[in-house]
């Protein structure tokens, strides 16, 4: 698009960013300290060693702790959240939806901007996905849900994308009144599992539990709201160790699933243990246990989250407030009295436009190749790779397993009435074609908020408003 050379006269200078790895870019004397204990001791597995430390066993306690308080609060002694460190977030999927018993003949119902684990998951599982629309949280939409609801539904996942809360309170309400009808039809219950990879250190207002209540209307962390929640220690994520996940859970008989699962199979019902694995073969487990080295140094980031999440939710508030002054519309949080989203990543919707999908689409990706010439890592969502339903071509093709899984199960036969392509989520797709997203890197100072407020101030008069 042409440039009015009076605007081009008050193009912003190229500036240096701090890096967009809000843990990583934490690490310190801390970390070092952590993983050299482990060294010392030589003793990098989680349950036996020379000189075993037990790193992980008390990063599943300290995390459970912190689930469990109020955000700003101190970390009680005890609760009822209950937390099993697994190798991945993608590890911690697999497992979770194995030890609610997902299989074949089963639906998963899913929104359709998530992260292509949260698909892979259901596959692997031999189950099918089914896909929900979103609402203006960009999250599940929590009106959809009862409509996409059949007797083969079994989990329901939630996933809050780029740390936006979902509309989780709500989400469970509809879900416990689903799950009542469920009872009087002599249906089992739909379960939730929330896929909150990329939204740790969040926190929501509502009810927790899927099918009766297990507390108070309040304020809790994301990922204690369901039956189980999931989160991800991947180097992208609020704080990290490389790779890394938690499974969390206020339910002891499936916490005993989940721990038995994610360790070939055994439950440990004996203390100690007959064997290191465990006592009671509960089914066809997974190798999926996080290493000391990981548990050490997750344990010295997660003492550093709420500085990090703080950092990152001031630098989003100032970029949404000058967003709105520019005519641009940042997503709608869950709750605006009490916002918990992690301030990763601010989203704005770009002002009316052309009518022609096409001609967004040609928009939102002029706006983005515009922000990123100043480092801004812009992301057009429509283009946002494998975040989205439609760019997952082995989704929309169906392409199976090795063993044809779970597309030629004749338990799955049902799947030819769900589609996977653009188009099939009408109201995210039209989100995704006007919205374009920057990073929020953890340790800006001020002056790195000008300057990148300066450009949204360019890329505004010479592109989007052009």
């Amino acid at each position: 698009m042409p440039v009015d050379k009076r605007v081009s006269d008050k193009k912003p200078a190229k500036f240096a960013l701090p890096a967009e790895f809000p843990g990583a870019v934490w690490y310190g004397e801390e970390e070092i300290e952590a993983a050299m204990r482990v060294m010392k001791r030589r003793s990098p597995f989680r349950y036996y060693g020379p000189d075993c430390g037990f790193e992980v066993r008390q990063f599943e306690r300290e995390f459970a702790r912190y689930l469990a308080a109020k955000p700003g609060a101190p970390w009680p002694e005890a609760g009822d959240i209950l937390v099993t460190a697994v190798n991945s977030g993608t590890g911690a999927l697999e497992v979770a939806l194995d030890a609610l018993g997902v299989g074949c003949g089963d639906e998963v119902i899913v929104q359709g901007f998530m992260w292509i684990a949260s698909i892979s998951s259901i596959i692997r599982a031999r189950a099918v996905p089914v896909l929900v629309d979103s609402d203006d949280t960009l999250n599940m939409d929590p009106e959809a849900i009862r409509a996409a609801v059949t007797p083969r539904t079994k989990v329901i996942m939630p996933v809050p994308m780029l740390g936006g809360c979902a509309r989780i309170g709500r989400i469970m309400a509809v879900v416990r009144e689903i799950n009542a009808e469920r009872r009087t039809q002599g249906l089992p219950p739909v379960r939730v599992l929330e896929d909150c990879a990329q939204a740790l250190g969040a926190h929501a207002r509502g009810i927790p539990g899927s099918i009766a209540p297990l507390g108070d209307e309040d304020i809790h962390r994301v990922g204690t709201f369901g039956d189980a929640g999931i989160f991800s220690l991947q180097i992208n994520k609020d704080m990290t160790a490389g790779e890394g996940g938690m499974i969390v859970t206020r339910d002891p008989e499936l916490h005993r699933r989940i721990e038995a699962l994610h360790n070939v199979g055994y439950a440990k019902d004996a203390d100690p243990a007959q064997n290191w694995y465990g006592d009671a073969p509960l089914g066809w487990g997974h190798g999926r246990r996080m290493t000391e080295l990981q548990g050490a140094v997750a344990r010295a980031q997660l003492r550093k989250l709420d500085a990090i999440l703080d950092n990152m939710r001031r630098s989003h508030a100032r970029f949404e407030v000058h967003a709105r002054e520019l005519g641009l519309t940042p997503r709608a949080r869950a709750d605006a009295s009490a916002p918990g989203d992690t301030g990763y990543y601010c989203i704005f919707h770009l002002p009316p436009g052309p009518a022609a999908a096409a001609a967004k689409i040609a928009r939102g990706r002029a706006v983005a190749a515009a922000l990123a010439a100043w480092g801004l890592h812009p992301w057009f969502l429509h283009d946002f790779e494998v975040h989205v339903y439609y760019n997952i071509h082995p989704l929309i093709e169906k392409r199976p397993m090795n063993n044809g899984c779970p597309w030629d199960c004749s338990r799955n036969a049902f799947h030819a009435a769900y589609r996977y392509d653009r188009g099939t989520l009408p109201r995210l797709d039209e989100a995704l074609i006007t919205s374009v997203g920057i990073n929020v890197p953890s340790r800006l100072t001020a002056e790195q908020e000008q300057e990148i407020m300066a450009v949204l101030d360019y890329v505004c008069e010479t592109v989007i408003n052009a």
